[in-house]
């Protein structure tokens, strides 16, 4: 078994977390992870949603996981301002609906964890705190530099998610870009506050790297995506299993570039780019849509599937609780064979 300061902090059994990996729903997979041990995250709806859509929806997902699950969870919403004002209209409506739902103490007392990403949360940090004061919420924040996480560290954050650029999804934006090996540890150096590392982080090779560059404990995405309870298509599940190396490319997306699997779809979104022609709420549609229709409709083709470099070394869907089991139980014969051998 592996233990860390993270699971006392958050109150789940190992040191994972699910990464969120919105715009679609993650309720299931978010209580598979967290009945398998993990700290599962729901994810955002839609970055376009109607507020008032978006409110309902991250509302009964919270009620959903609530049903199935009597584990602790967390919720994440990407908060940057740089998306626009009628996008942040929708942040506050995701925002709004975790707070209220928090209003009821059964939520409180398992919805332990809230997790912005995707920009600057200084906007909403007061609001945070003071959720953290009248009922526990933790916060974490996640970070590409050690720029970021000094900044974060300065606004009281409970912890950073130190994410390497080989991270899935929403990642830096190039030039300015740091990988994981190098990103981890300089954060754990720089900060006082815990730190969390993401990207490329599969299995419990990479976990056990984790741990030894100082983080308490690893997020994950990509990996969770490619499991039976994952809400995602059977296809954006067989494109991650289809990816070998160099098969992922970065195309633009709604906060930063998108790191996606290549298909016809991301090579569009790229060309739209290049041509100038559309505006930046446009392109944010754009980037809505094709996530969308590769995860719900299996459109991987049109669509973007998003995933991170690790999908290379991805080729097996595996169940929450079988994958989970299968990481801690490599972890940690991996530092039982590295403690042998350093006796040795």
């Amino acid at each position: 078994m592996l233990k860390t300061a993270l699971c006392d902090m958050l109150g789940v059994k190992y040191p994972i977390i699910q990464a969120a990996m919105g715009p679609l729903n993650t309720k299931k997979l978010a209580t598979a992870v967290s009945n398998a041990g993990g700290m599962g995250t729901l994810s955002i709806y839609h970055m376009s949603a109607e507020p008032s859509l978006a409110y309902k929806v991250y509302t009964d997902n919270i009620k959903y996981i609530m049903e199935n699950s009597d584990k602790n969870f967390a919720c994440n919403v990407p908060v940057g301002a740089q998306i626009g004002e009628r996008f942040v209209k929708t942040t506050d409506a995701y925002l709004n609906a975790i707070f209220d739902a928090r209003k009821d103490h059964a939520v409180a007392k398992r919805l332990r964890l809230l997790i912005t990403s995707a920009g600057n949360p200084e906007r909403y940090i007061s609001t945070i705190k003071k959720e953290r004061m009248r009922n526990g919420l933790m916060h974490f924040h996640v970070a590409g530099s050690v720029r970021q996480a000094k900044k974060l560290e300065g606004m009281g954050v409970d912890g950073v998610i130190a994410s390497g650029f080989e991270m899935g999804g929403h990642t830096h934006r190039p030039p300015n870009v740091v990988h994981t090996f190098v990103l981890v540890p300089s954060v754990v150096d720089a900060v006082k506050v815990p730190v969390i590392a993401s990207g490329g982080v599969c299995d419990g090779k990479t976990l056990v790297a984790a741990l030894a560059l100082g983080a308490i404990g690893a997020q994950m995405a990509t990996r969770f995506g490619t499991t039976k309870e994952c809400d995602f298509h059977d296809n954006y599940k067989k494109a991650i299993l289809d990816c070998k190396e160099y098969g992922d490319i970065l195309c633009p997306g709604a906060y930063s570039y998108l790191r996606v699997i290549k298909t016809e779809g991301a090579l569009k979104a790229i060309e739209m780019e290049k041509s100038g022609k559309y505006t930046h709420d446009e392109m944010v549609d754009e980037a809505d849509h094709r996530l969308i229709i590769a995860e719900l409709d299996g459109d991987i083709v049109n669509g973007e599937v998003g995933g991170g470099q690790c999908s290379s070394r991805i080729n097996d869907i595996p169940s929450v609780k079988d994958l989970i089991t299968r990481i801690v139980s490599d972890g940690a014969t991996i530092i039982q064979d590295l403690g042998r051998a350093k006796k040795s």
